[in-house]
């Protein structure tokens, strides 16, 4: 895969990051008549023939970090500290919802919860937290009319105890651009998978034991209806599948659609190693897709990329992509410029200006937030430093364009994701999540 990374552009960027950290001395804070996206507050990269503009940090929420006892699989006590996960997505109307998980990183927990906040102002300010979606990981939502969002569940349960081939969860309806939620048990079904899905038992009652999909990334209109991407183990599988599902009643009902890709034969039984699993796709200009997956996590572990001809029945083979290695969020934006973000370790945005992303620009997003935080319980450390007292970032994000070629990301910083994690030192000890205003041009 091309990269353009010559020392012209990495002058640049440092030239870029230097000038924020003068400037950006103080936690600048646009006000709602500065605006976002105002010139003044932002600063600019040049990258071969695009320039990133990139704002000030948002603070969306922050709180004190707080773990949950469980058992392992030998039976020791452990403690897990909550992890964020943030996701994002934009209303018919143009309010936008943010949600990130409350409970901790742990199939054994109690219970799973997450927290909502709406912004009516396009990501300036952010509402009260609502502790009410029973979800852990990010969700997909699916448009509806009345500025409404259905959100799908992330993590499904088996229809009936004992069925490995049908499952449901709720849906939760945001209404009005978030003025009311109206609450679905059962309301989101996938019907008729193609195999048998195991599921992890924990301390919950057995109804409510996850099965082993995971729906999350991105939902893409097509074939009448709307295509989402899920990923999986079949029942006694070590590796993931990432697949496609289709749903032609506005997100209720899902069937399986399509395989994106199965595990690597060449990559099985080398460290870190998970198989195809959190992706994303989007609709090329001359109307292919173009999936991006993760398969392992670390810097070691690049993204793979393939595309589709047939509108995503069949897929081609996977290349690495230059970004690495978790969840990553894709975006297609009005110029056309194609905007990827993904880390661990790190935040970063990749940029490509081809039609078919053949090279790719790298911005550093967790130095731009430092150099704009001099506060240090604001600040971020990546997640290779090895400095365990630290707080360090899951590098799930989520890309939003919320106006032509004006994206907002979303990410955090948490608690010590590796082994051993620790509890909060004082009040100011935070878990904190960010939006982050980007411009593009070309």
């Amino acid at each position: 895969m091309a990269t353009s990374t010559s020392g012209a552009i990495r002058r640049a960027l440092g030239l870029f990051l230097a000038s924020c950290l003068l400037t950006g001395a103080s936690r600048a804070k646009p006000t709602a008549s500065a605006g976002l996206f105002d010139r003044a507050t932002m600063k600019a990269a040049d990258l071969g023939g695009l320039k990133a503009w990139l704002g000030q940090p948002v603070q969306v929420t922050g709180q004190v970090s707080w773990g949950t006892q469980t058992l392992d699989a030998q039976g020791k006590m452990q403690m897990s500290f909550a992890h964020y996960f943030p996701g994002l997505a934009k209303f018919p109307g143009g309010n936008l919802i943010a949600t990130y998980a409350l409970d901790s990183d742990s199939q054994d927990d109690p219970v799973f919860i997450s927290g909502w906040q709406i912004s009516r102002d396009g990501g300036r300010a952010w509402g009260r937290r609502y502790s009410l979606i029973m979800q852990h990981n990010p969700m997909v939502f699916v448009p509806r009319t009345h500025d409404s969002l259905l959100a799908i569940p992330s993590e499904l349960v088996q229809q009936t105890v004992g069925d490995e081939r049908n499952f449901t969860g709720p849906g939760l309806l945001f209404e009005e651009g978030g003025k009311r939620i109206v609450i679905l048990p059962d309301g989101v079904r996938l019907v008729n998978w193609p195999w048998p899905v195991d599921v992890a038992p924990n301390s919950q009652p057995q109804e409510n034991w996850h099965v082993g999909l995971c729906l999350t990334g991105n939902v893409l209109p097509a074939q009448g209806g709307v295509l989402a991407t899920i990923y999986g183990r079949k029942k006694g599988a070590r590796y993931y599948d990432t697949m496609l599902i289709l749903s032609r009643d506005e997100g209720a009902t899902w069937r399986y659609y399509a395989t994106v890709a199965s595990p690597d034969p060449a990559l099985e039984g080398q460290k870190r190693y998970e198989g195809p699993c959190e992706s994303t796709v989007i609709r090329l200009a001359d109307g292919d897709l173009m999936a991006a997956f993760r398969v392992g996590s670390g810097p070691s572990w690049n993204l793979r990329r393939n595309y589709s001809h047939d509108g995503g029945r069949t897929w081609g083979p996977t290349d690495a992509l230059p970004a690495y290695s978790v969840m990553p969020s894709m975006l297609r934006l009005a110029n056309g410029v194609i905007a990827l973000s993904t880390g661990r370790p790190g935040i970063d945005l990749w940029l490509s200006a081809d039609p078919r992303a053949a090279a790719w620009q790298k911005v550093d997003i967790i130095a731009h937030h430092n150099s704009c935080e001099s506060d240090p319980t604001y600040r971020i450390s990546r997640h290779d430093t090895g400095d365990y007292t630290q707080w360090e970032t899951t590098a799930y994000t989520k890309l939003v364009e919320i106006a032509p070629n004006r994206m907002l990301l979303i990410y955090e910083r948490d608690a010590i994701i590796r082994p051993p994690e620790r509890a909060p030192t004082s009040r100011e000890d935070r878990s904190r999540v960010f939006v982050l205003p980007i411009e593009i041009e070309r």
